[in-house]
């Protein structure tokens, strides 16, 4: 379960990552952007990369490199960075009930039906948010 509940952090940071990139003009370099979230440089690379496989940031290596939004604010959905990094706000073993023989069948399944149903809730209300309402204009 560690593992998912990091999916969650990686939500935050890299939102958090995304509002900087979008206040800031220029790139910004990963020990910058490390620096303002006080977390470390190679932590946060982790989650950029899968905003740049995304195509939701740019990177530019080198001495003049760094980071940069790819889209403009406003055209960036909070459930495009959601599925980006693969995100999962409820750990797909939240209601995990295997070898709890207390749980008929049908009890399982409608737990695993609910889980799926609250994912769905999420990512519906990702896609009514752009990284622009999260920006103070």
């Amino acid at each position: 379960m560690a593992d998912k509940m990091n999916n969650v952090r990686w939500f935050s940071m890299a939102l958090k990552a995304l509002i900087i990139l979008a206040e800031n003009e220029n790139r910004c370099p990963s020990g910058q952007l490390a620096e303002k979230l006080e977390s470390r440089s190679v932590y946060l690379r982790k989650i950029l990369t899968h905003l740049v496989k995304a195509d939701i940031i740019g990177a530019k290596e080198g001495r003049d490199g760094g980071y940069s939004l790819s889209k403009k604010p406003e055209e960036i959905q909070l459930s495009e960075v959601y599925e980006a990094i693969s995100a999962e706000t409820v750990a797909k073993d939240y209601f995990e009930t295997e070898g709890k023989h207390c749980f008929s069948r049908e009890s399982q399944l409608s737990l695993c039906n609910l889980q799926n149903e609250m994912e769905s809730w999420i990512l519906e209300g990702l896609r009514t948010k752009n990284l622009s309402d999260l920006i103070d204009q």
